[in-house]
């Protein structure tokens, strides 16, 4: 089953980056920062709007998944119009450049999506082992690991990009030191690299558990057990830096 699952992800790559590359090397570039900044962009505000989703008494299971897809197309959408208004007409490059370059691009945008795409899987209420086979260690596919890449560029761009600055422990181990005058760490998206076992852990179904009670309790900065804490890189909220519990 692993073998399958991380097959048809691989075509799916394929196919995004078949769909890509047909757009030549301009449309290929401007799709792949459309989606690379897309993301960015829904990662650094779903778990903010997911907060104000569950607000409204209804019981949104699937609030974090929404919001984040909800985000990334929409974010995707609206760059996308944007830069083919600003650039409406293909650009000539040489022959090799254009052939080199639109398979690089394309395959980069195929990656970032389905990077994307199998996070907002980990967000979902579904089985602890996704297909019965990814979980927070799986790495697909074929141990590239894309959705733990994608988590690790988030992170470093948060600490040097997106950083805000208040009260708290927002980068524990130091890893970007401070900044001005401030003397307080940066905030920084998921600072421990516990994305993945705290959505692990907050997926209702299956009975694997990685921490303990008391860790999960700690992690999530006074959340309630079998929550996740709030590791986003949106403004603070009543969660913590981040803003919201996790999935389920």
């Amino acid at each position: 089953m692993y073998a399958v699952i991380n097959l048809i992800i691989v075509v799916l790559i394929l196919g995004l980056w078949y769909a890509l590359i047909s757009e030549g090397l301009w449309g290929a570039a401007l799709m792949f920062f459309n989606v690379l900044f897309g993301g960015m962009i829904a990662f650094n505000f779903y778990e903010p709007l997911a907060q104000l989703l569950d607000r409204t008494g209804i019981p949104w299971g699937f609030s974090d998944t929404l919001c984040l897809l909800g985000l990334f197309c929409v974010s995707v959408v609206l760059l996308r119009m944007t830069t083919e208004t600003i650039a409406p007409a293909m650009v000539r490059f040489p022959t090799p450049i254009f052939h080199l370059g639109r398979l690089i691009f394309g395959l980069g945008g195929a990656l970032v999506t389905m990077a994307i795409v199998i996070l907002a899987f980990h967000t979902a209420p579904v089985h602890k082992k996704i297909f019965t086979v990814i979980d927070h260690e799986t790495k697909p596919p074929f141990g590239l690991g894309l959705d733990h890449q994608w988590l690790g560029f988030f992170q470093y761009q948060t600490g040097d990009v997106f950083a805000q600055y208040g009260r708290g422990a927002r980068d524990p181990f130091g890893t970007y030191g401070v900044w001005g005058n401030n003397r307080e760490p940066v905030q920084v998206f998921d600072p421990r690299a516990e994305w993945l076992l705290n959505h692990f852990e907050a997926r209702p179904y299956g009975d694997e558990h990685l921490l303990p009670e008391e860790g999960a309790v700690e992690g999530a900065g006074g959340a309630a057990p079998g929550t996740a804490p709030a590791m986003g890189g949106g403004p603070p909220g009543p969660g913590g830096p981040g803003g919201r519990r996790g999935p389920g």
